[in-house]
């Protein structure tokens, strides 16, 4: 599965991905992975999940994302989702890159079985038909 929570910045995107992660944990045979830019909910979230901050990384475009996320996945076969909250760099793609990035994404769910939530500030009328496909 690949998710995108939609809404303008402040519009409560973050909560739903720490409630939605919270509940994963509790109900998920594999590990779970929630990835943001800083440490700011770090204590709202269950204290089993894997937390990483991906501001110290130079994590530049969305294919160096992607390779990150494959890093993860390599370093861990257990890992039954990825929650990725906070990235500007999701936000701010363009299409072409959004579409391709969604696509590796859609590659690494089928083969690892593995399920991504992604926040991204944006609303439905600003994003592409593909990531309406992940509503």
């Amino acid at each position: 599965m690949i998710k995108f929570i939609l809404g303008a910045k402040g519009s409560g995107k973050t909560k739903i991905m720490i409630d939605m992660a919270n509940e994963a944990v509790r109900t998920a045979k594999g590990d779970v992975v929630y990835i943001d830019r800083d440490r700011n909910h770090i204590y709202d979230l269950n204290k089993s999940l894997r937390f990483i901050e991906t501001g110290d990384f130079q994590l530049d475009n969305l294919k160096a994302f992607y390779g990150f996320l494959c890093g993860i996945i390599a370093q861990d076969f257990d890992v039954e989702a990825i929650f990725i909250d906070g990235q500007k760099l999701i936000a701010v793609a363009q299409e072409k890159c959004m579409e391709e990035f969604i696509v590796n994404l859609k590659k690494l769910e089928e083969k690892f079985q593995v399920n991504f939530v992604l926040s991204c500030s944006r609303t439905e009328s600003e994003v592409s038909e593909i990531v309406k496909h992940y509503l």
